[in-house]
C-alpha cells in the first residue's frame, strides 16, 4: 500500500494559534526566550515532519488472536499492535478497526488512539466474546500516524488482519446409536440402499479437467511434472447424505451447527462416509464429502465462514431439484438430531 502524508488541519490550526500567540507576545515583550521559543517551534514542526517521513517504513499494524479457533460463549483478547522498529522518535496514532461474524453478519467499528514509542511500539488489548458461532473476523480499518506536533499524518502503513472460528458446542454421541437420534433410520442389517459407496483409501490418477484444485497430490506432481490427483476408492459400506438446512435465525442456526457436528461425528464413528450439503451463497446447494473427523472440521469451517442466513425451506427445495429421489438425513434440532427423507 502507498504511503503517503497528509496536512492535519486541526493540527496545522493549533500549531498556528499557538505560534501566532508565542509571536504576539515576543512582540510585545521583546523577550530572547520567547524568540527562541518561536525558533524552536519553527526548527521542531521541519524536524517532526522529516522523523515521520523517514520513519514510514519503519511503522506496522497487527492483529493477534489467541488461537485459531474457540469454542462459543468463550471469552477471549486480541490484541491490536502499531509496531515502531525506529529507535528515535515516537508518534500517536488513530487506529480504526472492526470486527465481524461472517456467519451472522453482525459487525462493530470502533476506534482509539495509542502511544507509539520507539523500538516498543505501542498496543490495544480488548476483551471479545462471540454469543453466536462463526468466522469472527479482525481487521484493521484504517491507521493514522501523527508526527509529534499532530500538523501532519501519515496514512497507508502496513497493516494485517487476523480471524478465529468460534466452534458451536459439541455434544459427545459416541455411545449413542443412530437409530435413537434419527428418526426411521435403517437398522444395520438392513440392506436398504442408503447412497453411493466410498472408502477413505486413495488412487493416484492423472489430472483431468473439472478435478477439484483441493485433490491434486502436489508433492508427486512436481516429481512428475504433471498433475497428479488423489481419487477415492469404492468400498461396501454406504455413504449417508446429511442436509444442514440453514435458516434466517442466528440461535436457530447455532442449534443445527450443533446438531450436524454432534451427527456427522457420530456417523463418522459408525464408519459411515458422509456426504454434507448445505445452502450457501444465493442458496446455491453446496456439497462436501467427508470421511475423517479433519476433514469434517474443515468442512464446518467452511460452512462457519460464509453468510449462514437463508430462506426456509431453500436446502430442501435445492435438495429436491440437484438429488430427486435420493435419501438423506435433514438435521433438526429438539429431542433427534434429524429425520430420514426416502
Amino acid at each position: 500500500m502507498e504511503k503517503r502524508l497528509h496536512l492535519s488541519p486541526w493540527g496545522i490550526l493549533r500549531f498556528c494559534i499557538l505560534f501566532g500567540i508565542t509571536l504576539y507576545l515576543w512582540n510585545f515583550f521583546r523577550s530572547y526566550f520567547l524568540f527562541l521559543v518561536l525558533l524552536l517551534m519553527a526548527c521542531g514542526s521541519a524536524a517532526s515532519f522529516l522523523l515521520l517521513w523517514f520513519s514510514r517504513d519503519k511503522l506496522r499494524a497487527q492483529v493477534v488472536l489467541p488461537a485459531e479457533r474457540v469454542g462459543r460463549n468463550a471469552e477471549f483478547f486480541f490484541t491490536v499492535k502499531v509496531h515502531n522498529s525506529g529507535k528515535i522518535a515516537s508518534f500517536t496514532a488513530d487506529i480504526t478497526y472492526s470486527w465481524s461474524n461472517i456467519f451472522t453478519g453482525y459487525s462493530e467499528r470502533k476506534k482509539q488512539r495509542l502511544w507509539v514509542a520507539p523500538g516498543e511500539g505501542g498496543e490495544i488489548k480488548l476483551r471479545l466474546s462471540s454469543r453466536y458461532a462463526g468466522r469472527v473476523e479482525v481487521r484493521i480499518e484504517a491507521l493514522e500516524i501523527f508526527d509529534l506536533f499532530h500538523m501532519f499524518c501519515l496514512r497507508g502503513c502496513d497493516r494485517s488482519d487476523a480471524y478465529v472460528i468460534v466452534w458451536p458446542a459439541f455434544t459427545e454421541t459416541d455411545g449413542e446409536e443412530l437409530q435413537s437420534c434419527v428418526e426411521d433410520f435403517p437398522q444395520e442389517n438392513e440392506t436398504k440402499k442408503r447412497g453411493v459407496d466410498y472408502n477413505p483409501d486413495y488412487e493416484i490418477r492423472e489430472y483431468i479437467p473439472g478435478d477439484e484444485l483441493k485433490s491434486i497430490h502436489w508433492k508427486l506432481s512436481a516429481k512428475q511434472k504433471e498433475l497428479m490427483v488423489r481419487e477415492r476408492l469404492a468400498t461396501g459400506r454406504d455413504k449417508i447424505n446429511v442436509l444442514l438446512p440453514l435458516l434466517e435465525d442466528r440461535e436457530l442456526n447455532d442449534g443445527l451447527m450443533e446438531a450436524a457436528d454432534s451427527l456427522c461425528r457420530l456417523l463418522l464413528h459408525k464408519e459411515y462416509p458422509v456426504q454434507l450439503y448445505w445452502p450457501g451463497r444465493g442458496d446455491i446447494l453446496q456439497g462436501r464429502f467427508v470421511a475423517e473427523q479433519g476433514e469434517l472440521e474443515n468442512v464446518l469451517s467452511e460452512i462457519l465462514s460464509d453468510n449462514g442466513l437463508h430462506r426456509v425451506g431453500a436446502a430442501e427445495t435445492q435438495m429436491a431439484v440437484e438429488h430427486p429421489g435420493e435419501s438423506y438425513i435433514l438435521i433438526r434440532t429438539g429431542a433427534y438430531k434429524g429425520a430420514y427423507i426416502r
